[in-house]
């Protein structure tokens, strides 16, 4: 069995989700709604969906000036949309990591480059979950339905919050890593995933030096989130989906199941989450469906088309990650 396969396995658990939800409900009513879409109130729902992908661009050039000054925002918008492209096709969207090789070049080595994704993730994340936790507490207090207990929101946030204080700290991560760096890399390629690592930490340390870079990351982070919940509310309206403050909540939720590595694009796994949210306020499950397709057309599908675009215009050679020859001995 090939490497690829157990991935493609695992995307199919998600399609299989959504199959099995079809056959259940009225799939004419699901088309009806569809066609029914107000089309004054989608166009404001993408013209805000572009903003918010020069906004989350906006917050990626920051990190990259802190390491490699000069990188416009419009290459930044390139490499966020290419990225964001691939990381559609693979579940828990690894994909999104290829930006890092619009920004490598002579003064900015791969580690450096893949910091610049990494650190972006990681406000992401760091962001969401914080949301998130945030979203599932406001259940359990205004709606009264936990979906999570108490305990395991401080598990998680624990959980969140030890990993990034654990990425943070170079030496952490030698220690951590130094099992599988042995037992799993190549000889041959060591020195040159070493050097990686050190060129990332060296990214990182860069990026931290300045608190102002991190602060305003956060506020363009938090500005892109509040954002998508606009966009959210306006492509629900669009179809009948008219839930107000509601979808505060249920943003930041799907969000983080899409995340899960059993779907691609949260396919399956976030339409079973929309009907259970959506659910609990009554919305028809057919409505909750179309709205769950709409979504990932116009938030997914649609602007990896245009992320493909710019890959055929602006291309990167993948044989570039070859062209680095090892230089540094392995110390992780």
């Amino acid at each position: 069995m090939s490497s690829r396969r157990p991935l493609r396995l695992i995307g199919i658990i998600g399609i299989a989700i959504f199959l099995v939800i079809l056959i259940n409900l009225d799939t004419r009513a699901i088309l009806a709604a569809l066609l029914s879409v107000n089309r004054h109130y989608l166009i404001a729902a993408l013209l805000v969906n572009g903003l918010i992908v020069v906004i989350k661009a906006k917050k990626w050039n920051i990190i990259i000036d802190s390491i490699r000054p000069g990188f416009s925002l419009w290459q930044s918008i390139i490499g966020f949309l290419v990225g964001f492209s691939l990381s559609t096709l693979t579940p828990g969207k690894i994909g999104d990591a290829v930006r890092f090789l619009y920004v490598q070049n002579d003064s900015c080595t791969t580690g450096m480059a893949l910091s610049t994704v990494v650190i972006d993730r990681i406000i992401d994340l760091a962001l969401l979950f914080a949301f998130g936790i945030i979203a599932l507490i406001a259940f359990s207090i205004i709606i009264n339905v936990e979906l999570l207990s108490g305990g395991l929101l401080l598990i998680l946030a624990g959980v969140v919050a030890f990993g990034i204080y654990a990425v943070s700290r170079k030496k952490y991560m030698e220690k951590a890593l130094r099992p599988f760096f042995v037992v799993l890399a190549p000889p041959r390629y060591r020195n040159q995933i070493s050097e990686y690592f050190n060129d990332f930490y060296s990214g990182l340390d860069l990026f931290l030096a300045s608190r102002r870079q991190l602060l305003g990351c956060i506020g363009v982070g938090i500005v892109s989130w509040l954002l998508a919940v606009v966009y959210a509310a306006l492509l629900g309206i669009s179809i009948g989906v008219d839930v107000g403050w509601y979808m505060f909540l249920v943003i930041p939720i799907i969000s983080m199941v899409d995340l899960l590595p059993i779907s691609i694009s949260g396919i399956g796994t976030r339409d079973a989450t929309l009907l259970y949210l959506f659910g609990i306020i009554g919305i028809a499950p057919e409505t909750v469906v179309a709205f769950s397709i709409l979504y990932l057309v116009f938030s997914y599908w649609f602007v990896a088309l245009v992320g493909l675009l710019f890959w055929l215009i602006y291309p990167v050679p993948l044989a570039a990650l070859d062209e680095e020859t090892p230089t540094k001995q392995s110390d992780i």
